[in-house]
C-alpha cells in the first residue's frame, strides 16, 4: 500500500466524529490558507498589516486549534466504544484492506510523517510571526487608534528608517521574551481600552540610550560648532520674515563634551531626582567633579513640599532628546517650517495668522477639523481678497490641514503641546516670557536645570547664561547676521547685540 492511499484511510479514522472532522478540516483549511497567503503577499497582492496578522496569527491558531482536537476526538470515540485505538481504527476501515498483524506498521509512517510537517509548520510560522512583529508597520498600524499618532509623526521624523524595535526592544532572549509577554498586555489592554489617553510619557522602560542613540551616535566624538539659521515670520499681511541664527556649541570652547554635550561626556555625570518621575520638575541636581564627589543643587521651590523622591536618575540623551522620534510640533514652528520650505505660499495676505487660528481651533474630532480648516481659509480669502489670484493657495490650505493632521489626534486626546520637547528651552525675554504666542505652554527644557532656584548649599546656581551653549548672532532680526554687521543696529538694545556679537567675535 503506498503512501498516498495509507494517508487516506488515516484521513478515515481521523473523521470517526464530528470533532475529529472539525479538527481535521480546521487543520487543513488553516495549512493550506497560511501558503496562499504568504504567496499572495511575497507578490505583492496583500500589502495590509491586517494581512499579516491574519496569516501570522489567525490561521497558526486555526491550525493548532484544529490539531487539539483531533486527541480528543479519539478520546471521545474510545470512551463511547471501551476500545483501544486499534480497534477504533479496524472498525473504521475493511479489516481485509488494512490487515489485523500490520496496523502500526501501516499507521505510524503517517503519524510521524504529518507529525514532523505539523512542527515544521509551526515552527515556520512561529518565526513568521516574530520577524513580522519586529517589522515598523506591524508596530504602528496593527492597533491603528493606539499607535495611528506615533506611527504618523513617526514616519515624518529623522529616523523614519530605524526600526522601532532597534530603541523599544532590548538585546537578548529576556530582553525579547519581556518585550512579547508586555505586548501580550498591550494586546488586551487594547481590546478592553484600558489604554491611557493619551499614551503616558515618559516611557520608563525604554532601552539605555547607550544602547540604542549611541550604536548610531557616541559623545566621544567632537562635533564642534554647528550654526542653525531659524526662519520666522510674522503674523502680519505681508508674513514678513525675521531671522534668528544661531551657533550652537555642541562641543565648542576647549574640547571634546565642553559644550551642550559636556552632560553625557565619559568624564561627567550628572543625575537628578524628579517629581513624580516626569523629569520636568526637578527635586535636586547633582554633578560629579573631579574627585569623585557629588555636588548637590536643590529646588528650593519645593522645600515645603512633601513628596516621594523616586530612584535618581543618570542624565543621557534622552532626557534633552525626548522627542528624537515622535516628534509632535509647535503650532507657530510647525507654520514657520511649511513657511520657509514653501509649503505654503508667503505671498498669501496673512496666511501666517489666519492658519494659525485655524489649526489652533478645538474640533470635535478630525474629520470635522480637516473639513472646518479648509472651508475656513478659502471663505477668508473670497470674502478678504476676492481679487486674489494666487494659483497657491490651494496647496497652501492642503499644507496648514496637514499640520493639523499630523500633530492633533482627538480619538488619542492629543493636542498641542501634549508631549513637549525638551530640546532648547521656552523663550525669555522681558515682556514675551508671558506675552509670547504659545510660548509660556511650550517645555523648559534646558531650564529645568539651568535656573535660579536650584541653588547649592552657597546658594549658588547653574548657569543660565545664554551663551552658555549657543552664540547668537541675530534674534528676530532682518538680517540672519545682524549682530556682526558693521553699520548701526537696526533695534534699540544696541548694548544686548554688542555683547552678542563681541561674544561670537571671541570664541570665533
Amino acid at each position: 500500500m503506498d503512501i498516498i492511499k495509507r494517508y487516506y484511510l488515516f484521513l478515515q479514522l481521523l473523521f470517526m466524529n464530528w470533532i475529529g472532522k472539525a479538527g481535521t478540516i480546521l487543520a487543513t483549511t488553516a495549512f493550506i490558507s497560511f501558503f496562499i497567503f504568504e504567496g499572495l503577499s511575497l507578490v505583492g497582492v496583500f500589502k495590509s498589516a491586517y494581512t499579516g496578522i491574519v496569516t501570522y496569527f489567525i490561521i497558526p491558531m486555526i491550525f493548532i486549534v484544529g490539531l487539539i482536537l483531533l486527541p480528543i476526538a479519539w478520546y471521545k470515540q474510545k470512551k463511547e466504544t471501551g476500545t483501544t485505538l486499534r480497534h477504533v481504527f479496524l472498525e473504521q476501515l475493511d479489516a481485509k484492506e488494512i490487515g489485523s498483524q500490520n496496523f502500526w506498521e501501516k499507521v505510524i509512517p503517517v503519524v510521524f510523517i504529518l507529525t514532523i510537517v505539523n512542527v515544521l509548520f509551526i515552527v515556520a510560522a512561529g518565526s513568521s510571526a516574530m520577524h513580522y512583529m519586529d517589522e515598523s508597520e506591524f508596530c504602528g498600524t496593527a492597533c491603528h487608534t493606539i499607535m495611528g499618532p506615533e506611527w504618523q509623526v513617526y514616519n515624518a521624523s529623522p529616523h523614519s528608517r530605524v526600526p522601532c524595535v532597534d530603541c523599544h526592544i532590548g538585546e537578548g532572549v529576556q530582553a525579547l521574551a519581556a518585550a512579547k509577554l508586555n505586548g501580550a498586555w498591550q494586546a488586551v489592554a487594547a481590546m478592553f481600552d484600558l489604554y491611557d489617553k493619551p499614551i503616558g510619557t515618559p516611557i520608563h522602560n525604554l532601552r539605555p540610550a547607550r544602547e540604542t542613540c549611541g550604536k548610531c551616535h557616541w559623545p566621544e566624538k567632537h562635533y564642534g560648532s554647528k550654526l542653525v539659521k531659524i526662519n520666522r515670520y510674522k503674523e502680519d499681511e505681508a508674513n514678513t520674515l525675521q531671522f534668528t541664527t544661531l551657533n550652537l556649541k555642541v562641543d565648542a570652547s576647549i574640547g571634546v563634551g565642553s559644550g551642550i554635550h559636556w552632560h553625557i561626556a565619559a568624564e561627567n555625570e550628572v543625575r537628578y531626582s524628579s517629581l513624580d518621575d516626569q523629569r520636568e520638575t526637578m527635586i535636586w541636581v547633582e554633578v560629579k567633579r573631579a574627585d569623585g564627589e557629588f555636588h548637590r543643587y536643590t529646588n528650593i521651590h519645593l522645600a515645603d513640599s512633601v513628596f516621594t523622591e523616586i530612584e535618581p536618575r543618570v542624565m543621557d540623551c534622552v532626557d534633552c532628546h525626548n522627542r528624537a522620534t515622535h516628534v509632535y510640533e509647535q503650532p507657530d514652528a510647525a507654520m514657520d517650517l511649511a513657511l520657509a520650505k514653501g509649503l505654503i505660499d508667503p505671498e498669501l495676505p496673512y496666511i501666517k495668522r489666519e492658519g494659525l487660528a485655524a489649526i489652533m481651533t478645538e474640533y470635535p474630532d478630525k474629520t470635522t477639523g480637516l473639513a472646518t480648516i479648509d472651508e475656513r481659509l478659502a471663505a477668508f480669502y473670497a470674502v478678504e481678497y476676492p481679487e486674489l489670484e494666487n494659483s497657491n493657495l490651494r496647496s497652501s490650505i492642503t499644507a496648514v490641514k496637514a499640520i493639523y493632521d499630523r500633530n492633533i489626534h482627538p480619538k488619542m486626546k492629543i493636542t498641542w503641546n501634549t508631549y513637549p520637547n525638551h530640546l532648547g528651552h521656552k523663550v525669555e525675554f522681558g515682556c514675551f516670557s508671558c506675552h509670547n504666542f504659545m510660548q509660556h505652554e511650550q517645555s523648559d527644557g534646558c531650564f529645568r536645570c539651568h535656573n535660579r532656584h536650584i541653588v547649592d548649599e552657597e546658594g549658588d546656581y547653574i548657569s543660565d547664561e545664554c551663551t552658555l551653549c549657543h552664540s547668537i548672532l541675530s534674534l528676530g532680526e532682518e538680517d540672519p547676521l545682524q549682530y556682526l554687521l558693521d553699520q548701526e543696529f537696526r533695534t534699540f538694545e544696541e548694548h544686548k547685540n554688542e555683547y552678542f556679537r563681541g561674544e561670537y567675535l571671541k570664541n570665533f
